[in-house]
C-alpha cells in the first residue's frame, strides 16, 4: 500500500473520514496511528496506520515541530459524554457485562483493544462515545466535557391520574357492592327471627303436616334449596369481587408503570425539558394524556403500558399469547397514542401553536417479554429508554418561545383541571 492509498483509508466508525483528510486536520496523532497499528481489527487500517507512521507528512513534521518549540498544546478534543458518565456507563459484551466501564479500565480488564472493538462495534451510541473518552484518557489527550446539564426537568401535573381514579371507582363501588349485601342480610336475620318468636295459631297442624311423609320430603327439597340459595349467594358477590379486583390490580400496575418511566426520564433529561403528567385534553374524549414532553426536538405523546403476560407488536396489530396461540389485544396501544398525538396537536393548533406530535408507546414492564417488528407507531422498552430519549436529540426544532407557550397553555389547563376535581 502506497502513501496515496493509505491517505484514502478510512478510520473508525465513529469518525469515518479517510486517513489523510483527518491528518491534515490534526485529528490523527502518532498516539492514534500507533494504536491503530496495534489494535485496530481492520487489517486494511492498521496497514494503513503504519504506511502513514512510516512515511510521514508534512502536517505531523510541522505539528512535532512546534510541541519541539514549546508552541501552544494541542486544543481539547470534544468527547460528547461527561468523563463520570463515560466511566459510569455499563461494559455492553461479556464476561465483563453491566459492570462501570471506568473500573474495568482502572482495574486494566479493559484494554485499549477492548475500547477499540466497543467503538467500532457497540450498538449503543453512549457505549461508543464512553469508549472514545476513557481511550483519550489513556492517551492523556485533553478531552473537552459537555456543559452541565440546565437544571431538572420541570413537572406539570393535572392531578390524580386516570388510573388512580379508576382504582378509587372501582373500591368505593365493591365497598358499596358488600354494604349492600350485609344490610340485605341484616334485614333476613331481623326478619326469620321475628317471624320464629311470633305465636302461630296453627302451629300444631303445622307441625303434624310436617311429620308426614310429604312433609319430611318437602323439609329435605327445602334445605337443599337452601344450600343452594346459600351456594349461589357466595359465588355471585366471590365473582363479582375477583373481576373488581382484577381491574383494581391492572389500574394499579398502569400508575406503577407511568411513575416508574416518570422517574426514568428525571434521571435522563434535563432542564431544557417539561414533563407534563395527568392531563385531560378538553373535547368529547376525556382520557387523559399518560405523559407529555416538550423539549428543544419537539413534543412527545407517550402512552404507557405496563401489561403482564407475553406481547408482541407487529405492525400495527398488538397480540398477547394465550397458551400456544397469539390473540388480538382487546387494546390496540399504537392507535391510542397515535389518536392522542392527533388530539394534543390540535388542542395545541388552536391556539396558532403548528408543532408536529410524536406519538410513542412506552413498555414499562422490564419482566414481561414485548416483541416488536416494524411497529407502525414508535415503541420504547423500559430498558432501553435512556438510549432513546438520547435519540431524539436531532437540533432545536423549537425555539424557546415556543416551548414557553405551550408550557403556559398546559398549565393554564392543569390549573383548571384541578379546580373542577
Amino acid at each position: 500500500m502506497n502513501l496515496e492509498e493509505a491517505r484514502k483509508v478510512l478510520w473508525l466508525r465513529s469518525n469515518p473520514h479517510p486517513l489523510g483528510e483527518l491528518l491534515d486536520e490534526g485529528y490523527l496523532t502518532r498516539e492514534r496511528l500507533e494504536w491503530a497499528v496495534q489494535w485496530a481489527y481492520s487489517p486494511k487500517l492498521q496497514q494503513a496506520a503504519k504506511v502513514l507512521l512510516d512515511t510521514g507528512s508534512s502536517k505531523e513534521k510541522e505539528l512535532e515541530k512546534q510541541n519541539a518549540s514549546g508552541a501552544s498544546p494541542e486544543p481539547s478534543l470534544e468527547i460528547g459524554i461527561r468523563l463520570d458518565q463515560a466511566r459510569a456507563t455499563q461494559w455492553p459484551f461479556p464476561p465483563y457485562k453491566g459492570q462501570p466501564m471506568g473500573a474495568l479500565v482502572e482495574s486494566k480488564q479493559l484494554s485499549l483493544k477492548d475500547l477499540g472493538y466497543a467503538i467500532e462495534n457497540a450498538w449503543d451510541e453512549k457505549v461508543r462515545r464512553a469508549a472514545i473518552a476513557l481511550s483519550l484518557v489513556r492517551f492523556e489527550r485533553a478531552v473537552k466535557e459537555p456543559d452541565p446539564p440546565a437544571g431538572f426537568v420541570q413537572i406539570i401535573s393535572g392531578g390524580r391520574s386516570y388510573s388512580e381514579k379508576k382504582q378509587s371507582r372501582l373500591t368505593l363501588l365493591e365497598g358499596m357492592f358488600f354494604g349492600a349485601l350485609v344490610v340485605l342480610m341484616i334485614v333476613l336475620i331481623i326478619w326469620g327471627v321475628t317471624d320464629i318468636l311470633r305465636p302461630h295459631p296453627n302451629a300444631k297442624q303445622a307441625f303434624e303436616a310436617l311429620s308426614s311423609p310429604a312433609g319430611i320430603m318437602a323439609i329435605i327439597i327445602a334445605l337443599g334449596l337452601a344450600v343452594f340459595a346459600t351456594s349461589l349467594a357466595y359465588f355471585i358477590p366471590d365473582q363479582f369481587t375477583k373481576k373488581i379486583d382484577k381491574q383494581i390490580e391492572a389500574y394499579r400496575l398502569g400508575e406503577e408503570g407511568e411513575d416508574r418511566t416518570v422517574q426514568m426520564i428525571i434521571q435522563a433529561l434535563d432542564g431544557n425539558w417539561t414533563l407534563i403528567r395527568n392531563v385531560s385534553l378538553p373535547g368529547r374524549n376525556k382520557g387523559d394524556l399518560d405523559i407529555v414532553l416538550v423539549g428543544p426536538p419537539g413534543v412527545w405523546s407517550l402512552e404507557v403500558k405496563n401489561l403482564r403476560g407475553e406481547y408482541r407488536n407487529i405492525g400495527e396489530t398488538w397480540e398477547y399469547r394465550k397458551g400456544k396461540k397469539w390473540k388480538t389485544s382487546p387494546a390496540n396501544p399504537s392507535r391510542q397514542a397515535f389518536k392522542n398525538a392527533i388530539r394534543l396537536g390540535n388542542f395545541l393548533k388552536a391556539d396558532n401553536l403548528k408543532v408536529y406530535v410524536n406519538a410513542t408507546v412506552v413498555w414499562a414492564n422490564e419482566e414481561s417479554p414485548l416483541f416488536v417488528e416494524n411497529p407502525s407507531t414508535a415503541v420504547w422498552l423500559y430498558n432501553r429508554l435512556p438510549d432513546e430519549l438520547g435519540n431524539i436529540w436531532h437540533g432545536e426544532k423549537l425555539s424557546e418561545a415556543e416551548r414557553r407557550k405551550i408550557v403556559e397553555k398546559f398549565n393554564k389547563l392543569c390549573d383548571a383541571q384541578k379546580k373542577t376535581r
